[in-house]
């Protein structure tokens, strides 16, 4: 779960395992609309609206995936994708 409330995110930095092609589910709970940066190869964009929602994610090469706030810079995750 990502919660966002003003500048305040949260998780910090969580650790997923992950397989290659695997479906990561994230939901958010927040209070603006906003986008996640996923510094996968290719890079990737998970835009959330204000309130709750879910969006799916799927990372397709192996290696360690930080996914990042974009208005706050803020680390959410670090996916180990084998």
């Amino acid at each position: 779960m990502v919660t966002i409330k003003g500048d305040q995110v949260k998780p910090n930095s969580q650790e997923i395992d992950l397989e290659v092609g695997e479906t990561l589910i994230i939901r958010f709970d927040t209070d603006r609309d906003g986008e996640l940066h996923v510094h996968s190869t290719p890079g990737q964009y998970v835009e959330f609206e204000a309130g709750t929602s879910t969006k799916k994610l799927v990372i397709k090469a192996p290696g360690v995936v930080e996914v990042e706030e974009h208005d706050t810079s803020h680390v959410v995750a670090s996916l180990e994708v084998r």
